[in-house]
């Protein structure tokens, strides 16, 4: 077969191409690379489109010397060309008409210098989200952007095949991956620093970042993405980064916490076993209960995360999976709140700087103190020194001076302390605020809506439709609908499960401000402890909300005679035929959902504590039970009207018990059932 040629294009018909003129040919070189093309760049004095026609360099002695007039925007063709392309006249390129899906408005018109350079941060932003594809080439670029040296070797296997190995290497870590056209055969991964409680979890580290890298059964090499490497490896990398040599090991300072709180955590199990009511219960289930009631459980790289985290809720945290086989699918499938532990640099003043330590807390945990009632401890923790960096020029940039109260200054790491809420937990203002008190560190500007104000606690949990928008100050109503399994022996109709349909309504009648909280730093993991009651109280909130109104619902039609605003948006009014048909179908699945379904209405409201009121059919009768969620995920049934309807098995029914049904069950639907199986008359 003949090598093909380059092609030649034909002669224009309509003149000369600006490619075609020699004079108008830019030389060979970067875009930015001489003052000229300069005013193009983004960066540059004067870069707006509206500029760019008034910079000496449009000039007709730049783009077209006076002898190349067939070079004009003059013509009626080329100027309808270019209006079809949103471009104005002399390059004004139009770009307050470029809009780009998700960046909340900013495809309004801007005129300005500042918003037009604020619309090409967001774009960079998104681009830098995108991790790209496993490959040789994307893990170069990954490790570039990291700030990693990257070697690359090529070997050649007994049978013949040519593999590449890839060295990623920093300070204190080396990764070497392997491999074959691009798609990853194994890594290792090496620390190279002295702290033994580092070195003996980097097999479990190594481990995600393989799994992270290989091929899926089924999946296609074209579809793997960096994305879940990239966020554990830059985590490992960042704590490597911000050690400082000699002097701070930042990986031997997450470890160190990890130690401490072991520790901790094993006198935690020690004294639930000591505990007769849970006498017989098996391991898994002290674990959970030690991880959510008491001070949260240490895990270092764990649930597919690289890093230190400490878990201090779950679902279904009173029903642990019977075998290995179900324990392996709900490690993957539910749901656990961590607090993932990690370090960033010091930007501001008085957040004090990292400790390394193993010693957090006393080998005794608890204080010896008689003046304390039986059974009663307080936790011994420690303060550990700070560390003291050498004064030289190589720290002089990383490192900064503390002032002792005796006026004396050591030399400390401008490296903290910080905590990731994983997930973030939705708090009101008040607690959001308290939280960073507990952390003793200032709380960020408050973040606010589109109207100016802070956004409110449903809207965070459930956001509204953009028929809403504007609408948030005033009291709303949620409306959605559900299938709630039922099993049979509850009903008397043996052991198969009933499907139940609900039809759930969330009324809140009284704005409630709230934030997010994603990130803080701190100082002392007695903090985050100090923190576990209050997000245990609002994580659990958020359960019973997600299961009735979250994605394991859908949506409930409304009735146009009820003229009410639901979170699918307001009523709208029936003006045409198509409309009166659609609005006749919504009556009548209404009709029938009023008929065959539960109707399960919840009143919201968080001062001074989180309160659900529910109000369901039970039988011929209405009941109504307030609930009220403690610190710690504990449900007290403030008010009701159903204990006394009948008892069940001989056993009375008490608020104690409706109480624990529901932090069983962590679902008001199921709950709901229970109490109508149990006591419908």
């Amino acid at each position: 077969m003949a090598t093909p040629t380059p092609m030649k294009h034909a002669p224009s018909q309509q003149g000369r191409t600006p490619s075609q003129l020699a004079a108008a040919t830019p030389p060979v070189s970067t875009p930015f690379s001489n003052p000229a093309q300069a005013a193009f760049s983004p960066r540059g004095p004067k870069s707006s489109p509206q500029q760019v026609r008034k910079s000496p360099a449009t000039s007709s002695t730049l783009l077209a010397p006076p002898a190349l007039g067939a070079f004009s925007f003059d013509s009626p063709s080329t100027a309808a060309a270019m209006g079809a392309l949103g471009i104005g006249s002399a390059f004004d390129m139009g770009l307050d008409n470029v809009a780009v899906a998700g960046l909340d408005g900013l495809g309004a018109a801007l005129a300005s210098e500042d918003d037009k350079l604020k619309r090409l941060d967001t774009i960079l932003k998104l681009l830098a989200g995108k991790k790209g594809f496993v490959s040789e080439a994307g893990l170069e670029r990954l490790a570039q952007h990291i700030g990693l040296e990257l070697l690359a070797e090529e070997q050649t296997t007994p049978g013949g095949r040519k593999t590449r190995t890839l060295a990623i290497a920093g300070s204190a870590i080396a990764l070497d991956i392997v491999l074959d056209n691009n798609i990853v055969l194994g890594t290792a991964l090496a620390y190279h620093g002295s702290a033994p409680a580092v070195a003996r979890h980097m097999d479990a580290a190594g481990r995600i970042l393989l799994r992270d890298l290989q091929l899926l059964p089924g999946q296609s090499p074209l579809t793997k993405t960096l994305a879940s490497f990239a966020s554990n490896f830059e985590r490992l990398a960042l704590l490597d980064k911000l050690s400082i040599a000699p002097g701070l090991d930042c990986h031997e300072a997450l470890a160190g916490i990890y130690v401490s709180l072991e520790r901790l955590h094993r006198w935690d199990l020690s004294r639930l076993r000591e505990d007769p009511s849970l006498a017989g219960k098996s391991d898994a289930y002290l674990s959970a209960t030690a991880m959510c009631t008491r001070h949260g459980l240490p895990a270092m790289h764990a649930r597919g995360k690289v890093g230190l985290a400490v878990q201090y809720w779950k679902e279904l945290r009173f029903v642990p999976p019977p075998t290995e086989a179900l324990a392996g699918y709900a490690e993957k499938r539910e749901k656990v709140w961590s607090l993932l532990l990690g370090c960033a640099a010091i930007n501001g003043v008085g957040l004090p700087p990292v400790r390394v330590s193993e010693s957090w807390i006393s080998d005794k945990v608890v204080k010896d103190d008689p003046s304390l009632p039986p059974g009663g401890f307080c936790l011994d923790w420690q303060e550990p020194e700070n560390i003291s960096l050498p004064q030289s020029e190589e720290n002089k940039d990383s490192g900064m001076d503390m002032l002792h109260p005796d006026l004396s200054t050591t030399r400390v790491p401008r490296v903290m302390f910080t905590v990731t809420f994983d997930p973030p937990v939705v708090l009101p203002q008040n607690e959001w605020s308290r939280l960073h008190m507990l952390a003793n560190v200032d709380p960020p500007s408050l973040e606010l809506n589109s109207g100016g104000s802070p956004p409110t606690f449903d809207a965070l949990l459930f956001p509204h439709n953009p028929a809403e928008e504007g609408e948030q100050r005033e009291p709303r109503m949620v409306s959605r609908r559900r299938d709630v399994v039922v099993f049979g022996q509850d009903l008397g109709q043996g052991p198969e499960p009933v499907t139940k349909q609900h039809r759930n309504t969330l009324y809140v009648y009284k704005p409630i401000y709230a934030q997010v909280l994603s990130d803080m730093a701190f100082s002392h993991p007695r903090q985050l402890i100090d923190m576990m009651p209050v997000l245990r109280q609002y994580s659990f909130l958020s359960v019973l909300l997600e299961n009735s109104f979250g994605a394991k619902t859908r949506r409930a039609s409304t009735s146009p005679a009820a003229g009410g605003k639901t979170a699918d948006g307001p009523s709208s009014r029936v003006t045409t035929v198509e409309h009166q048909l659609g609005n006749f179908v919504a009556s009548d699945e209404t009709a029938e959902e009023a008929t065959d379904s539960t109707l399960l209405s919840i009143i919201l409201w968080v001062h001074p504590a989180p309160h659900l009121q529910v109000v369901f059919p039970m039988g011929e009768a209405t009941a109504n039970v307030t609930i009220k969620i403690l610190e710690g995920g504990i449900v007290e049934i403030v008010d009701e009207n159903i204990t006394g309807c009948r008892k069940a098995d001989g056993k009375e029914f008490t608020r104690l018990t409706l109480a624990s049904a529901l932090e069983h069950l962590e679902d008001l639907g199921r709950w709901v059932e229970w109490i109508r199986t149990r006591l419908a008359a």
